[in-house]
């Protein structure tokens, strides 16, 4: 949580940085109104992915999508509503245009503050850089001939999605990303994979 409120600090001190140099009122960027509605819409737009017993990981993958999706939708929804009003010139539609644009700053925004970093390894420690060598080995497919083919009609359907993402290379948190689920959901579904599949690694998938 506090690195999360560092990244969040760093990015709007750069933004207002930025406005300084480039002589323009950059605190417009920060209107309370527009970014309650983007939140609002963030929440909305989270209700049908939300299950009674997600996990705050989960919750946090799935917010951090659709903040792009409800910054596109806002910034439209905002360029329509400038153009209908009769008020709006020609001189000062362009300003107007440009403060419309903010909830789309706002999602990339989410995106970025809610990103998870991957973990680093200190050059001097040589058992944390040999334990990384070892799960990069052990994420690289081997070439085996006379490979049997699996029958993956046994699997469920989410089964079927972590088993194709497997074969594609992605690692167990890079297939709870892409899928919204925590990386502990997708052991468990491993587990039950080879299970079903009678296979011992998830070099056998590949």
């Amino acid at each position: 949580m506090k690195f999360t409120i560092k990244k969040m600090a760093a990015i709007v001190l750069y933004m207002l940085f930025l406005g300084f140099l480039l002589k323009t009122e950059a605190i417009l960027l920060f209107s309370p109104k527009h970014i309650g509605m983007f939140l609002a819409g963030c929440l909305i737009l989270c209700i049908p992915y939300l299950e009674k017993k997600t996990r705050w990981k989960e919750q946090k993958g799935i917010f951090k999508r659709n903040a792009i999706t409800a910054g596109y939708l806002e910034t439209i929804m905002l360029i329509f509503a400038t153009m209908m009003q009769k008020e709006i010139t020609w001189n000062t539609l362009p300003a107007e245009l440009a403060l419309d644009l903010r909830p789309i700053f706002y999602g990339f925004v989410c995106y970025i503050i809610l990103k998870e970093e991957p973990p680093t390894f200190q050059e001097s420690d040589p058992f944390k850089i040999e334990d990384q060598r070892r799960a990069i080995a052990d994420e690289t497919p081997e070439k085996e001939e006379n490979k049997p083919e699996l029958d993956i009609s046994v699997l469920t359907r989410q089964e079927k999605q972590i088993a194709a993402l497997v074969k594609k290379g992605m690692t167990n948190r890079e297939i709870g990303e892409e899928l919204c689920i925590s990386e502990a959901t997708v052991k468990k579904h491993m587990s039950n994979i080879f299970e079903k599949l009678k296979i011992q690694s998830r070099r056998d998938l590949r």
